[in-house]
């Protein structure tokens, strides 16, 4: 198969995926990006639920840590850090690493592990 026909190919599947209203877009702007070439309208998956979360305390005499990490894309560069407090909610501690091509799963790993490897260095 030469490249036009590849192509052909391509924009004529591209087209009936999306005159048909299959799939979605990961809601990056990679996708946008293609889309806009081929002249085709996103159809931008449904926002996930989103919760309220509370923080709490720890009892007395623990010290607590949050973490998160995320990456821009599927991978991309990330990111992850994390927050040690008291039972008196100070600021115990506080850590942030700039990650290249990562996946978010891996960012979220990476700063549990972080934050364990602090926690036994401190005590």
């Amino acid at each position: 198969m030469d490249f036009r026909s590849a192509l052909s190919f391509v924009w004529r599947a591209v087209s009936d995926a999306n005159r048909l209203e299959i799939g979605c877009m990961r809601n990056c702007v990679d996708d946008l990006l293609i889309l806009r070439r081929f002249d085709l309208r996103g159809r931008p998956a449904r926002a996930p639920v989103i919760k309220s979360v509370i923080w709490s305390p720890p009892a007395p005499g623990w010290t607590k840590v949050n973490t998160d990490g995320g990456a821009l894309s599927f991978p991309g560069a990330g990111g992850c850090g994390g927050i040690f407090r008291n039972c008196r909610a100070f600021v115990k501690g506080c850590f942030a690493v700039p990650l290249d091509h990562v996946f978010a799963f891996e960012a979220e790993l990476l700063a549990a592990s972080i934050a364990i490897n602090f926690a036994w260095q401190n005590g």
